[in-house]
C-alpha cells in the first residue's frame, strides 16, 4: 500500500527537489506534517534542508499577521461589548452563550456571511425580500422560517428571541472594533480579512515561499478556498486531494459532497484514485455491550494481529469516536505492546483530578467559622477529600491511620482538631478556610503540586497521562488568573467556580506523544491524511458516528441553511469522507458498535455500516470481504446453593468463647444475639462466633438505632441518683430533661454544638418523648427506682459439665407494692401481641420485644430470687397507652419462669450441637435488612 503522504512526497521530489528549502507544505494537522517529514527523510539520499511546515491555522495565522488570543481572553473582550447592550448581565451567566456567540461570529465570518443581514430584524413578512438579498431557495427557507415564527403567539417566547437578536449585530460590530484596536482576532475574523485582502489584490499580503502545497483538505470554508484559489491563480500554490472514485462520483454519497461543489479540483483532480476497487480488504463488524467490553475486545483483536509475522505496530490504529473510551482501551491492551502513542483530546472535566476540585470547592461552601473564629468543616466533605486516589496517593499510610482512629460523635471537625489528629503538613494545606479569589488560586496551586510531586515517586504505566491533567489544570488556572488581574469581573469565590468549571468543562486534552512510534491511539479527527494497514474504530454507531451535529447555536438552522453556514448536514458529510478516507487504503477493518440500549443511546449502529454492507459491498464484491459478528458473554444459569456451616473443630473452637477458659474471659450471651440466632442461625454465626463486624457509618442525621440509644441514654441521665417518684419528684425531674437529652446527644452522636437542621428537630422530639414519659408516670406513683441501664450477667448451668453466662442491659427496674417491673424503652414499631405458648419466643423472631423482655425479668429473678417479677414494654409511638405488660400485667409464676429455662437451656444446647449447623433460613423476608445478606447471596433489592 503506498500512502497518501507517500505518494505526495513522490510527487513533490519529482517536482521540487532542487528547491525544497523554498517550499511550504501545508496539512490539515500538525500531526500530518510530523509523518511527511519523515517519509521525506527516508526518500532522500543526502541531507537537505526541509520545506517549511504547516498546518492551515497556524499558516494562515501567518499570513494574516494577526495575534489570536486564548479563548478566555476573546470571551472576556466579548462580555465588555456584550455589556453596552446588557448591562446587567453578569459574566458567570454569561460565560455559557459567550462561547456560542463566538462560535456563531466565528461560523460567520469563515462563510463570509454578510452580518447585517444575517442578524437582521425582520417584523413584517413583507420586509424579507428588502432586508435579504436571496434568490431561490435559499430566500424561501429564509420564508419558512419568519413564517413559523410569527405564526406563534406574540408572547414572552417571541419578545425575548427579539430583544436578543436584534443586538447581537451590534454586539458582533462592537467586538470586531474591540479586537481590532487591540490588534487582536479571533480565528474566523483573521481569516476573513485575509480572505479579502487577497481578493482586492492587496499587495500588503505576501508569502516568501517560492511555492505553497495545500494537501489533504476536504470541508474548506469560503474564507480557506478564497485564499488558495488566490495563491493558485497567482501561480503561486498547488492543491493535492485525497478521494477515491467510489464516493467523489457519485452524488448520493455524503462523503464526496465537498468535492463535487469545490471549485478549487479541476478536470486534473489530483488525486482521485480507485482505491476501494484496487485494494483487497477484510471487513469485521463486531457488536458488543458497553464501553468497557468494546475496549476488551479490541485488545484481543490487538493480540491476535501482533501474532501475525507482518504485523508493524505503527501501521495500526485504534480510533476511538467517544472520548470516554480511551482509558478503558487504554487499561485493555496487550501488555506486550509497549509503545503507545495516544493523540486525541480528552475531557478534562472526565478526569479524577476534576472531581478532587469539585470536593474541594464543596468544602469550601460548607466550611463554618465560628463567632470565637475557629473554622470547621463538614465530615462527608472531609471524607471525599482523604479518600480521594490522588490525596491518598501523597499519604496513603498517615490517612489510613487518620481514619481508624477517628471519633465517629461529630458532623464538623475543627480545623484545629484536623491538624492535630491527621498528617500536619498535608491536613493543614487541605484543610483551609478561603476568603479571596486570590486565595483560591494559591491554593490550587499548592495542592497540584503535591500531587505532580507524588507522581514522580508513582510506578504505573500511564503515568504520563495522568500527569498531563496535573499540567491542563495549572495551564487553566494561570490563564484565568492573568485575566481576573486585569478585570474585576471575577470578586467572589462562588462566582470563580462557576467560571471555571465551565472552562474546565469545555477543555480537552491533547495528549500527544511520539507520534511516528508504536500504536496509534487516536480521536477520529486525528486521522486526517494518514493511513493505516490496520484499522480498529470503536463506538460506529449513530449519534457518535456521525455525531447527532446538534450544535446549539443563537442562529437558527433555517437562517443558517440559507446564508451557507455549516448546519449539521455539512458535518454528516465532513464525518462520512474521513470515516470513507480511513477504510480507502486499509486492509484490515475491525469496525466495532455498542449494543446496549440505554435511555440516551439506542445501541443502534451507525448507518455507515449499513452503506457498507448495501453499497460498497455490491459494488466491489471481488476486493472487500465481509464478516459480521456479535459478541456476548455466555450467560450461566446461576444456582445459589445454600450455605450451611457446619460445626467443624475450628467452629467450635470459636464457640469455645462462650464457655469458662483458663484466662478467665467468657463471652456471655445476650438477648440480641439470641434473638439473631433464631431468625436466623447463620447471622448468628456470622456475627457472634466469626466476628464479622457490621460495618458502620458516620450519621448526618440521627437514624432510628441513635435516636433509640439518645432517649435511652437521656433515660439514665435523668432517674440518675434519684430513688423514689413522686410527684414532688416529678416536678424536679422536667426541669431536667433538657439538659439530660443535651448530654445524652452529646455523648451518643455529635457534639450538641454541631447540632443543625433535622437534628434539632430530632433533639425536639425527644424532649417531648420523655415529658410523656414523665406525664405516663403519674399513674403509677408513688414507686422507687432500683436500677437503670444495668448491665446484668448471670450463669446458667447449660449441663453437668458446661457453664454459659448470660447477659443484659435492662432499661429500669422499678419496684411497687412489692412488685418488681421490668419496664424496656421502645422507639421503634412494637407489635403487642401475647403467645399462645412460651415456645412461641423462641420460635417466631416477630416476637423479639417479647422475648426480651422476659429474657430480663429472667436475669432480674437469678439476681433477685424470690420477688415477685413482671416485665412491660413502654413503646414511645403508643404513649398514651402506656406500659404494655406481658403477663396480663401480673407477675410471672414459677412454671412460666421454669418453661422459659427450659426451652433457653434447649436453644442454647443446639447452639453448641456438633449435629446442627449454622444454617439460613428459609424466610428470605428476614433477609431484607440484614447486613450479611451480600454474602450469603440474599440481596433481596
Amino acid at each position: 500500500m503506498t500512502t497518501f503522504i507517500q505518494q505526495l512526497v513522490q510527487e513533490i521530489l519529482k517536482h521540487h527537489k532542487d528547491h525544497l528549502e523554498d517550499l511550504c507544505v501545508v496539512f490539515p494537522t500538525r500531526r500530518a506534517g510530523l509523518f511527511f517529514q519523515k517519509e521525506l527523510s527516508q526518500s532522500l539520499n543526502k541531507p537537505t534542508w526541509s520545506p517549511t511546515i504547516f498546518s492551515i491555522q497556524d499558516f494562515f495565522m501567518k499570513m494574516s499577521g494577526m495575534n489570536i488570543p486564548d479563548s478566555l481572553t476573546l470571551l472576556f473582550e466579548l462580555y465588555e461589548s456584550y455589556r453596552e447592550f446588557f448591562p446587567a448581565e453578569d459574566f458567570s451567566r454569561f460565560y455559557a452563550w459567550g462561547e456560542l456567540m463566538l462560535k456563531d461570529f466565528g461560523d460567520i465570518d469563515k462563510y463570509m456571511a454578510d452580518a447585517n443581514k444575517v442578524f437582521a430584524n425582520v417584523n413584517d413578512l413583507h420586509e424579507i425580500d428588502a432586508a435579504f438579498e436571496l434568490e431561490g431557495e435559499d430566500l424561501e427557507r429564509l420564508r419558512e422560517f419568519w413564517k413559523n415564527f410569527f405564526n406563534r403567539d406574540p408572547s414572552k417566547l417571541r419578545n425575548e428571541f427579539m430583544n436578543t437578536w436584534k443586538f447581537l449585530g451590534n454586539v458582533y460590530h462592537s467586538f470586531q472594533s474591540r479586537l481590532r484596536s487591540r490588534n487582536i482576532a479571533y480565528e474566523g475574523m483573521a481569516y476573513r480579512s485575509l480572505a479579502e485582502k487577497m481578493k482586492q489584490g492587496d499587495q500588503s499580503v505576501q508569502t516568501e515561499y517560492s511555492h505553497i502545497i495545500f494537501a489533504g483538505f476536504y470541508a474548506l470554508a469560503p474564507t480557506e478556498q478564497t485564499i488558495i484559489h488566490q495563491l493558485v491563480k497567482a501561480g503561486k500554490a498547488t492543491t493535492y486531494w485525497d478521494a477515491d472514485s467510489y464516493y467523489a462520483d457519485d452524488k448520493y454519497q455524503e462523503s464526496g459532497k465537498f468535492f463535487r461543489n469545490n471549485k478549487l479540483i479541476d478536470d486534473k483532480f489530483l488525486w482521485k484514485q480507485d482505491h476501494f476497487k484496487d485494494i483487497p480488504k477484510k471487513i469485521e463488524f463486531a457488536g458488543v455491550p458497553l464501553l468497557a467490553g468494546q475496549a476488551k475486545y479490541a485488545g484481543n483483536i490487538l493480540e491476535d494481529l501482533m501474532k501475525e509475522k507482518d504485523f508493524v505496530s505503527e501501521k495500526t490504529a485504534v480510533i476511538l469516536p467517544d472520548e470516554k473510551l480511551l482509558f478503558p482501551l487504554l487499561y485493555s491492551l496487550p501488555k506486550a505492546l509497549k509503545d503507545i502513542n495516544v493523540t486525541m483530546g480528552y475531557p478534562l472535566r472526565q478526569t479524577p483530578l476534576y472531581n478532587l476540585f469539585e470536593s474541594l470547592m464543596v468544602l469550601q461552601k460548607n466550611a463554618r467559622t465560628s463567632t470565637e473564629g475557629e473554622t470547621s468543616f463538614y465530615f462527608r466533605d472531609i471524607l471525599n477529600i482523604v479518600n480521594h486516589s490522588y490525596i491518598r496517593q501523597i499519604a496513603d499510610k498517615p490517612i489510613r491511620k487518620w481514619l481508624s482512629g477517628l471519633d465517629q460523635n461529630f458532623i464538623r471537625l475543627p480545623r484545629t482538631r484536623l491538624i492535630a489528629d491527621g498528617d500536619g503538613g498535608l491536613f493543614s494545606d487541605l484543610f483551609v478556610r478561603i476568603i479571596s479569589v486570590d486565595g483560591i488560586f494559591d491554593w490550587f496551586r499548592m495542592i497540584l503540586s503535591r500531587i505532580l510531586e507524588s507522581m514522580k515517586d508513582q510506578d504505573f504505566r500511564f503515568h504520563k497521562l495522568e500527569s498531563e491533567f496535573v499540567y491542563h489544570f495549572y495551564t487553566q488556572l494561570g490563564r484565568l488568573e492573568d485575566i481576573v488581574k486585569k478585570d474585576n469581573h471575577i470578586k467572589d469565590i462562588e462566582t470563580f467556580w462557576k467560571i471555571f468549571s465551565e472552562i474546565i468543562f469545555s477543555v480537552k486534552i491533547p495528549f500527544t506523544g511520539e507520534p511516528l512510534k508504536g500504536l496509534q491511539v487516536m480521536g477520529f479527527l486525528e486521522t486526517r491524511v494518514l493511513d493505516f494497514d490496520n484499522v480498529i474504530i470503536l463506538s460506529v454507531n449513530e449519534d457518535v458516528l456521525p455525531s447527532s451535529g446538534n450544535s446549539p447555536s443563537f442562529i437558527p438552522f433555517n437562517i443558517r441553511k440559507a446564508f451557507g453556514l455549516p448546519t449539521y448536514e455539512e458535518q454528516h458529510s465532513v464525518s462520512s469522507f474521513h470515516f470513507y478516507r480511513l477504510l480507502q487504503r486499509a486492509k484490515n477493518i475491525y469496525l466495532i458498535h455498542n449494543t446496549e440500549t440505554k435511555a440516551l443511546t439506542t445501541g443502534e449502529r451507525s448507518r455507515f455500516l449499513l452503506q457498507i454492507e448495501h453499497e460498497l459491498m455490491r459494488k466491489f464484491p471481488d476486493s472487500i470481504s465481509l464478516e459480521q459478528k456479535v459478541i456476548s458473554t455466555k450467560i450461566g444459569r446461576e444456582y445459589i446453593k445454600e450455605i450451611s456451616i457446619e460445626k467443624s473443630p475450628d467452629v467450635m473452637k470459636d464457640l469455645s468463647k462462650f464457655l469458662p477458659s483458663e484466662a478467665g474471659r467468657q463471652s456471655a450471651f445476650s438477648a440480641s444475639g439470641l434473638i439473631s440466632y433464631i431468625a436466623c442461625p447463620l447471622r448468628f454465626y456470622f456475627k457472634y462466633v466469626a466476628g464479622l463486624a457490621e460495618p458502620e457509618e458516620q450519621e448526618e442525621d440521627m437514624e432510628a438505632a441513635t435516636f433509640g440509644k439518645v432517649l435511652h441514654k437521656a433515660m439514665q441521665y435523668l432517674y440518675t441518683d434519684v430513688h423514689e417518684i413522686d410527684v414532688s419528684a416529678l416536678g424536679n425531674l422536667r426541669k431536667k430533661v433538657n439538659d439530660c437529652v443535651d448530654q445524652a446527644i452529646h455523648n451518643e452522636f455529635v457534639a450538641i454544638n454541631q447540632l443543625e437542621g433535622k437534628n434539632i428537630l430530632l433533639r425536639n422530639v425527644i424532649r417531648e418523648l420523655i415529658n410523656r414519659i414523665l406525664d405516663s408516670e403519674k399513674l403509677y406513683i408513688p414507686f422507687q427506682i432500683l436500677q437503670l441501664e444495668k448491665d446484668v450477667t448471670a450463669g446458667f448451668k447449660l449441663d453437668e459439665d458446661r457453664e454459659v453466662k448470660l447477659f443484659g442491659i435492662i432499661d429500669r427496674v422499678d419496684e411497687k407494692s412489692d412488685v418488681v417491673r421490668i419496664v424496656d424503652y421502645k422507639t421503634g414499631r412494637v407489635e403487642k401481641k401475647r403467645p399462645a405458648m412460651l415456645e412461641e419466643y423462641f420460635t417466631n423472631p416477630k416476637m423479639k420485644e417479647q422475648f426480651q423482655a422476659m429474657y430480663y425479668a429472667y436475669l432480674t429473678r437469678i439476681k433477685m430470687p424470690g420477688r415477685k417479677i413482671k416485665s412491660g414494654l413502654l413503646a414511645m409511638r403508643d404513649m398514651s397507652e402506656g406500659i404494655w405488660f406481658l403477663n396480663d400485667n401480673v407477675p410471672y409464676s414459677d412454671e412460666q419462669f421454669t418453661e422459659f429455662e427450659t426451652h433457653l437451656r434447649g436453644l442454647l444446647s443446639e447452639i453448641f450441637s456438633t449435629d446442627k449447623p449454622f444454617t439460613q433460613t428459609e424466610d428470605l423476608d428476614r433477609c431484607q435488612y440484614c447486613a450479611y445478606k451480600s454474602l450469603c447471596n440474599r440481596n433481596t433489592e
